[in-house]
């Protein structure tokens, strides 16, 4: 018999090693299977949520979801239509106004306990406030009041927060899709959430959520230069010295002469002005007598339809410095529009229906020395809705299916046919009202008919605009 070599032992033995790692590897996912979730939830129709890409997804029928074995939950619909919506999945039925939740997260209480939550949980009540961590750079709050510091977000019930990497900040729930690239505090009457810096603040008491399941934040809080008349580092700021700038959140400010703090509260903390807007001043020698009017430029909020966004904004410009303030749109469309100073809000139509769009305001300054600067003050990503037609069948009788159709008023199609097809065949056509479609009580009419196992109708060659568009509106109904 041959013995060994040494070389064939160093081979035996690493070969019965990788074994043994795949075997307990093989044995840990077998018992994570075991204690995953393995129940089949149905989810009721007319519910919102967003997929594991933070789509929006609303289901309009009754569907059914369960964890699969990449550990994410998997919603197929009745329309065989299938949606990955990740570890940790909130739902809001619009019907009833309930959140529920799915999968392992964690309730963040006030005295800094944590409550481990899996399976369902349902949440009916919003006057209660609410923290929870659902992941790394995942969280969400619950309360019938969530605004942040100049209430350029306001919602309520309930508030997806995403943050990236560098802190940037991506808020959702059924009636937000928005992302800003600016740190903000969001509040409730009963705590603050710092977002970038993850900390929940009860009153005199700050929670580091970083420090529960960890965190990949790599977010740092940019720091202003403190010094005193000898160039020494100071607790307090009691003079900003010449040629110091002043940067936060890509955001500068150049000061050109040793200013006085009474004198620059529009220009600390990164151009944020005592108003709360992103601002950028530069003052120049011979102004220390003098104190600039506070001048800004916010983007208050933005609210989608399906064709249209409507942006609010303020401007105050009570010296003219700004020669304008412009809003930029980026995605299926491109377009620059200049914005009246004296107006509060404006309308971008003519977009599409589910599509993001990035929206950056901007403006360009007129300085002392005739040079502009040109500033991007804010900057948010935002979703057009879908298209809110629906379709419902609304009485069958012996020979005739009646039907009503409700148009959505801010995406009227110009003309638009009404289909009925039975198992997969078409039977009838007609054109649609579209004058009793866009109103309150929507288009009831009837298609004549015989018997069939599946009845489908739906709107075909629909025209917007004076071009045609792809719809999936349709109403279905199973005969048995």
């Amino acid at each position: 018999m041959r013995k060994l070599t040494a070389g064939n032992k160093v081979n035996f033995t690493m070969f019965a090693f990788i074994i043994i790692v795949i075997i307990v590897l093989l044995v840990i996912f077998l018992m994570q299977v075991l204690k995953a979730d393995r129940q089949v939830y149905q989810i009721e129709s007319n519910t919102f949520l967003y997929d594991s890409e933070y789509n929006p997804v609303e289901l309009e029928n009754v569907a059914t979801m369960k964890l699969e074995w990449d550990g994410n939950y998997h919603i197929k619909t009745q329309e065989d239509e299938s949606y990955n919506v990740g570890e940790q999945v909130v739902i809001y039925n619009k019907s009833t106004a309930q959140v529920d939740l799915y999968g392992r997260m964690y309730q963040i209480f006030q005295d800094a306990s944590v409550e481990t939550l899996s399976g369902n949980t349902p949440i009916t009540d919003f006057s209660e406030d609410r923290f929870y961590k659902l992941a790394d750079r995942k969280y969400m709050i619950i309360s019938n009041q969530i605004e942040n510091e100049t209430a350029t977000v306001s919602t309520k019930r309930y508030l997806l927060i995403i943050l990236d990497k560098a802190g940037n900040t991506l808020l959702l729930n059924n009636e937000l899709n928005a992302k800003t690239i600016k740190p903000m505090i969001l509040e409730t009457p009963t705590f603050q959430f710092d977002v970038a810096n993850e900390k929940l603040i009860f009153g005199e008491n700050e929670i580091d959520l970083k420090k529960i399941i960890g965190s990949t934040n790599e977010y740092k809080e940019t720091e202003l230069a403190k010094q005193d008349e000898n160039g020494n580092e100071t607790e307090n700021q009691n003079a900003i010295q010449e040629g110091t700038t002043i940067s936060n959140g890509g955001t500068s400010s150049s000061i050109t002469q040793t200013t006085q703090n009474s004198e620059i509260t529009q220009i600390i903390n990164g151009g944020i002005n005592s108003s709360g807007q992103g601002n950028n001043n530069n003052i120049q020698s011979g102004d220390t007598n003098q104190t600039p009017l506070d001048k800004s430029v916010s983007l208050r909020s933005i609210t989608p339809t399906s064709s249209t966004l409507i942006v609010n904004y303020n401007i105050t410009d009570p010296e003219g410095k700004y020669q304008t303030v412009y809003l930029t749109i980026d995605g299926d469309v491109s377009r620059t529009i200049a914005l009246d100073k004296a107006q509060t809000q404006y309308t971008v139509t003519g977009l599409t229906p589910n599509a993001e769009y990035q929206v950056t305001m901007s403006s360009r300054e007129i300085n002392t020395d005739g040079t502009i600067t040109q500033n991007i003050e804010d900057s948010l990503t935002v979703r057009t809705s879908k298209i809110n037609s629906t379709i419902k069948i609304t009485r069958i009788g012996i020979n005739k299916i009646y039907f009503n159709f409700k148009m959505d008023s801010n995406y009227a199609f110009d003309s638009a046919n009404i289909v009925l097809y039975v198992d997969g065949a078409k039977v009838n056509t007609m054109p649609v009202s579209i004058n009793q479609a866009v109103s309150s009580s929507g288009w009831t009419s009837s298609f004549t008919y015989d018997y069939g196992g599946e009845v489908v109708i739906q709107i075909e060659d629909a025209i917007y605009n004076g071009s045609r568009v792809n719809t999936d509106i349709q109403a279905k109904i199973k005969n048995y």
